[in-house]
């Protein structure tokens, strides 16, 4: 038998894609729980809802650093996932000062 010469391609910038769905990921993560955590149903200091919210984080940013390896380069995936980060930062905080 002969081996076929087909190569998985290895993209340059798996790296920065990590990177960037680790660190932006976790923050977007965060601030996704955190929306839930003061805007969501029931109130904050309800042991369950802390309780769940912990959890949730994990999914939120598995789902992100899954979808990371979608993005054509990891400057865009940076930029993407950054801006994401800090409109959603920006918001919470708004609605923060607003309540």
């Amino acid at each position: 038998m002969t081996r076929s010469n087909r190569s998985t391609p290895t993209q340059k910038d798996w790296l920065q894609k990590t990177l960037a769905g680790v660190f932006a990921g976790l923050a977007i993560a965060f601030v996704c729980v955190g929306f839930f955590v003061w805007y969501g149903p029931g109130s904050i200091e309800s042991g369950d809802k802390t309780q769940f919210a912990m959890w949730l984080v994990t999914p939120f940013w598995l789902v992100i650093l899954a979808g990371v390896y979608l993005f054509p380069s990891g400057r865009r995936a940076w930029l993407v996932l950054g801006s994401i980060t800090v409109l959603l930062y920006c918001s919470f905080f708004l609605l923060r000062s607003l309540a």
